[in-house]
């Protein structure tokens, strides 16, 4: 029987919920930021490095294809659900199905890996060109070494999304924002050691075994602290587990659309990945890497400005429909001006970042520098897809709310699937033009897959949700846009060429914010129904001052 919703549900209003997470997940993503620094200045753009970027995608690959999207389908919205009955019981072995199913289905996979890591590894490796210092024979033997190492990744990933999931369902997100930043400070540490230790300019047969394994066990080690910590949490809760594999009546089917829609819309972008690497590793060293650095550079925006939007309201939209409906509406336009506020950021501060890695990369030297030339391009063709990248954040989950898992898979799944195709079509001829061709390729891609997912989904939405959730949402698209325009181009104006370290980052943070406070101006000025919002917002989270 249904009652009142469970004391263990956190009392944290949406806007203070978003800003703990915001704040904490801007901390996490400039560490993160900072991991590839230190992979940049201690591992680079090197054949070891290309290597290490290759195969530490394989555990991440196949776990997001086995169970990853999976698990983020299910575990908020089933233990969220029971939690807002007062179904405290229900929600436990709901939590409990969800863990016996990550260890029947995980565990197997990692034993997998470990045994198939010579045949993984050489044959992603395949395509990569020969040279004095990456020979074919000794990348696969050193991509083998590792893959070994990084198995254990596959069951801790999984271990962590369901614990994070339960934390969320409480409205607890403190240790799952601060997870990521535990797992950084391990993996940069890691790099530090290897750089101050070894050389990895050298050819890979001469690096040392004791090298190899460095990196690739304390990268593991810090896929660990990022989620065996959140086991205290968790436990502080007071969850009761039980090993079964059964979900309460009526969940388990619930949990097996959710399922499914989560492996479609995360399998395909995982199918992104793997053309990703194998294009990659076709056109010399280091297009993984620097792709790598674009990647974690294009994320953060997102990180800071989207998700903890959608993370925060995710819980908030299997509540009462009336009041999910008006968190939803505010949401979306919220983070249409997010997206747009950090793309036009990420254009606009695109050689100072492309500066900031050049000027200190261990490759910059070598056969690594004209793709390192290449990030500044690559980033601001990645940019434009921010927009459909935030939106598929949200929508997914508002339809994962209503029993719409299938649309949210199609709308999610099909724009990387367009990603994927475009970018193995068109691969060939990019490769003509050098490895910035490559990457150039890859981004546009990326951007027009997540661009199609987006649209996709809005209608999906507007279908699912009625019409109303989308009120006002043109306007406030098309205030943002004329605001990344002028944001952009204001940036520009400014002289400065920054050619040192320090002045990279001083002028890339004054031209990406610059271009943010264009698009905040622009809404302030000509969407004054969403500027309110916003300000509301803000001005709440001051006079409640809530964050814990």
């Amino acid at each position: 029987m249904s009652g009142a919703p469970s004391a263990r549900i956190g009392g944290q209003h949406l806007l203070a919920a978003a800003g703990l997470v915001a704040a904490l997940t801007l901390l996490s993503r400039v560490v993160g930021v900072a991991r590839w620094f230190a992979f940049s200045s201690s591992v680079g753009t090197t054949c070891v490095g290309q290597v290490y970027a290759t195969v530490n995608q394989i555990p991440n690959v196949l776990f997001e294809i086995a169970a990853g999207g999976a698990l983020a389908a299910v575990a908020v919205p089933l233990v969220a659900r029971h939690l807002h009955r007062g179904e405290e019981e229900l929600a436990d072995r709901t939590a409990s199905a969800l863990l016996g199913w990550t260890l029947v289905v995980l565990l197997p996979l990692t034993l997998v890996v470990a045994l198939a890591a010579g045949p993984l590894a050489g044959a992603l490796l395949a395509a990569q060109t020969e040279g004095p210092v990456c020979s074919a024979e000794d990348l696969r033997a050193a991509g083998r070494l590792m893959l070994l190492l990084f198995a254990p990744q596959v069951l801790l990933y999984g271990l962590g999304i369901v614990l994070t999931g339960v934390l969320q369902a409480h409205r607890r997100f403190l240790a799952a924002a601060l997870a990521p930043l535990l797992s950084s400070v391990v993996v940069i540490a890691t790099y530090l050691l290897f750089g101050l230790a070894y050389d990895p300019a050298v050819p890979v047969a001469d690096l040392p075994r004791s090298g190899l394994v460095l990196l690739a066990l304390g990268t593991t080690l810090g896929v660990a602290a990022l989620s065996l910590p959140l086991l205290l949490p968790v436990s502080r809760l007071g969850v009761r587990w039980r090993p079964t594999l059964r979900f309460p009546e009526g969940s388990g089917r619930v949990a097996g659309a959710l399922a499914v829609a989560g492996l479609v819309t995360v399998g395909a972008q995982q199918v992104f990945t793997v053309v990703v690497l194998v294009v990659g590793n076709s056109v010399g060293v280091g297009a993984v890497p620097v792709w790598t650095y674009a990647q974690t550079v294009y994320l953060l925006p997102y990180a800071v400005l989207v998700v903890p939007l959608a993370t925060a309201a995710f819980p908030r939209l299997t509540a009462d429909r009336s009041e999910a409906t008006v968190t939803l509406r505010r949401t979306t336009r919220a983070v249409v001006v997010g997206a747009l506020a950090g793309a036009a950021a990420l254009v606009a501060a695109r050689r100072e970042v492309g500066q900031v890695f050049l000027s200190h990369d261990r490759g910059a030297e070598g056969a690594g520098r004209a793709t390192l030339e290449a990030l500044p391009t690559t980033l601001a063709a990645l940019a434009p897809g921010l927009l459909g990248f935030g939106l598929v954040a949200l929508l997914t989950r508002a339809l994962y709310a209503v029993g719409r898992p299938g649309w949210a898979a199609a709308g999610a799944g099909g724009g990387w699937v367009l990603a994927a195709v475009v970018g193995l079509a068109v691969s060939g001829p990019a490769a003509e033009a050098g490895v910035g061709g490559v990457l150039l390729l890859l981004a546009l891609a990326s951007s027009a897959g997540m661009l199609v997912s987006g649209g996709v989904l809005l209608t999906l939405t507007a279908r699912a949700w009625g019409g109303a959730v989308l009120a006002g949402l043109a306007r406030t698209a098309v205030v943002a846009l004329a605001g990344t325009g002028l944001g952009v181009g204001v940036a520009q104006i400014l002289p400065v060429d920054a050619q040192t370290l320090p002045a990279a980052l001083a002028w890339g943070t004054v031209r990406g914010l610059l271009a943010m406070a264009c698009v905040a101006v622009a809404v302030a000025l000509l969407d004054r129904e969403t500027w309110s919002l916003v300000r509301e917002r803000v001005l709440r989270r001051a006079g409640r001052g809530e964050g814990g």
